[in-house]
């Protein structure tokens, strides 16, 4: 299965989120320094996730971002479909096979039904995990870190 950095880098960038707001202003530069991603990157990701109904994005010199919904509301299938495709078909990159050999030419119609049913069960285990379950789990570590190995904005953040 092919799935972009979109998908993670979302995902990151929506805990971070999570765990800072509403305590401190999140900015496109804060989750950029966090991920490792571009600024520009990080920016057009949160326009995806803002257009699906997860992040909520003010422009300007006080912007910053914050989620849409509580992070027990946001499941990591939400923020899945928000980055990456659920099309079974762009997921396994499906080719025309051959109308001259029975194989090729049955083979997609055959195939298909099974790569349909493991985007089903990816979307199910997706769905069971929500951002509230990543941030409980996260907590506990955030005990460990070291300003030298994460953004300021994270240091002395712990538990709430």
């Amino acid at each position: 299965m092919r799935v972009s950095k979109r998908f993670p880098l979302a995902v990151h960038a929506l805990l971070f989120v999570a765990v800072l707001s509403p305590k401190k202003r999140v900015t496109s530069t804060l989750v950029a320094e966090s991920t490792g991603a571009n600024a520009v990157t990080v920016r057009n990701l949160f326009l995806e996730l803002s257009d699906s109904g997860l992040l909520i994005a003010t422009a300007g010199k006080n912007g910053g971002v914050h989620l849409a919904r509580e992070p027990k509301d946001i499941t990591l299938w939400d923020i899945y479909q928000a980055v990456e495709t659920p099309d079974a078909d762009e997921i396994f990159k499906m080719y025309e096979g051959s109308d001259t050999c029975p194989v090729g030419k049955n083979f997609y119609q055959i195939l298909y039904p099974y790569m349909e049913s493991a985007v089903n069960a990816m979307k199910a285990s997706l769905e069971q995990v929500t951002l509230e379950t990543l941030k409980e789990e996260l907590q506990p570590l955030l005990k460990e870190l070291h300003a030298e190995k994460c953004p300021s904005a994270l240091s002395g953040t712990t538990s709430e």
